[in-house]
C-alpha cells in the first residue's frame, strides 16, 4: 500500500516521487502524458486504494459527535489528491475531489495495521467449518428472537439481530473464499490470473522470481482489504476463481445491507436522518434470504470438492 501520503521530508531534485497503484509505483511524471479520463481514472484508483468511506468500517458514537477514526482521518480528498499538483492540473484535480466528495465528505484510511491483518487472517485460516459457523449464528439469533423482550430494549436488540445475519453472510463469504485460495495453489493461480486488479499488472523480468515468491502476500493483503458485505464485488470473484454463481435475484441482500449500514454507522438513522425501524417480521424474512444466498453458494462449493475428489 502507499506510504507516500505520509512523507513530509523534502525530495531531492534528482529523484522522481511516485505512488503505488494496484501494487506496482507508478512515476508522477506518467501522468504528464495521460489523457483527462486516464488522469482522472488513476487518480480515482490511487484514491480509493488508500481511503474509504467511514461507513465502512468505522466506529461511529453519536454522543462523541459521529465516526471515531481509529484507522486515522478524517481526511479531505481534494487535500490527499494535491500529491498530484504540478503534474495534473489543479482543475482536473479539483474535479475528482469534487466527485468523491458527493460520496463522502471526510474519508478514512483503508490501511490496516500489519498485526491487526494477521491476527484477522490467523484466525479465518485456523477455522475451516465455515457454512457449520454460518448455521450457527443463524441458530443463536433465532433463539434470541424468540425471547419476550418488549420496550425500548426490543427495538435496540432488534437492531443488533438485524446486523449479526449480515455479519453471518459476510463471514462466510471471507472465510470460505480465503480458506480456500490460500490453501490450494490452483485456486491462488486462477484467482491471480482472472482478477482484473492483478491480470493487468506487468512487471520486468527481473522482478519475476521476487514477484512469485510474493504473490501469496499480496493475494492475502488484498483479500484482507476487501469488504466482503459488497456483494457487487464478491459476486465476480466467486465465479471466475471458485466457478460459483450467486442467486440472479439478491435485491433483497442489496437493500439489507444498506439498513445494516444506518444501524452500525449512523446509529440507526438513514441518510435522511430518519429512524430506521427493524421489526421482527424484518429479521425472519432476512434470516430466509440470507440462509437461500448461503446454501445456494455452499452446495457449489461442495459439488466442486467432490468433482474434484472423483
Amino acid at each position: 500500500m502507499l506510504a507516500v501520503r505520509n512523507q513530509k521530508k523534502p525530495m531531492k531534485a534528482e529523484e522522481i516521487p511516485s505512488v503505488t497503484i494496484d501494487f506496482a509505483d507508478v512515476p508522477l511524471s506518467d501522468f504528464e502524458d495521460m489523457s483527462r479520463e486516464e488522469k482522472i481514472e488513476t487518480m480515482r484508483t490511487w484514491f480509493l486504494e488508500n481511503y474509504e468511506d467511514p461507513v465502512e468500517r468505522t466506529p461511529y458514537e453519536s454522543r462523541e459527535g459521529g465516526y471515531i477514526y481509529i484507522w486515522g482521518g478524517p481526511y479531505d480528498a481534494h487535500d490527499e489528491l494535491s500529491i498530484f499538483g504540478g503534474y495534473v492540473p489543479d482543475e482536473v484535480i479539483k474535479e475528482l475531489a469534487h466527485d468523491l466528495s458527493m460520496d463522502c465528505q471526510e474519508w478514512t484510511s483503508a490501511e490496516k495495521p500489519s498485526d491487526y491483518e494477521d491476527g484477522f487472517l490467523e484466525l479465518i485460516l485456523s477455522d475451516n467449518k465455515y457454512f457449520t459457523s454460518f448455521n450457527d449464528s443463524i441458530e443463536h439469533i433465532n433463539e434470541i428472537l424468540a425471547a419476550n423482550i418488549g420496550g425500548a430494549a426490543q427495538a435496540h436488540l432488534f437492531g443488533l439481530l438485524y446486523v449479526s445475519v449480515i455479519t453471518a453472510v459476510e463471514t462466510y463469504l471471507s472465510d470460505a473464499f480465503i480458506n480456500i485460495v490460500l490453501n490450494d495453489s490452483g485456486h491462488l493461480r486462477t484467482f491471480v490470473e482472472k482478477n482484473p486488479e492483478f491480470a493487468k499488472k506487468t512487471l520486468n523480468l527481473s522482478e519475476v522470481f521476487s514477484k512469485h515468491e510474493g504473490i501469496k502476500d499480496e493475494v492475502k493483503e488484498y483479500l484482507l482489504s476487501q469488504l466482503w458485505h459488497n456483494v457487487k464485488k464478491i459476486k465476480p470473484m466467486y465465479k471466475t476463481t471458485l466457478d460459483v454463481s450467486f442467486p440472479a435475484d439478491l435485491g433483497t441482500i442489496f437493500k439489507a445491507i444498506i439498513i445494516r449500514h444506518d444501524l452500525v454507522h449512523r446509529n440507526g438513522k438513514n441518510k435522511d436522518g430518519e429512524q430506521v425501524e427493524v421489526t421482527k417480521e424484518m429479521i425472519e424474512a432476512l434470516i430466509a434470504d440470507a440462509s437461500g444466498f448461503i446454501n445456494h453458494v455452499n452446495e457449489q462449493l461442495d459439488a466442486n470438492r467432490e468433482e474434484i475428489k472423483l
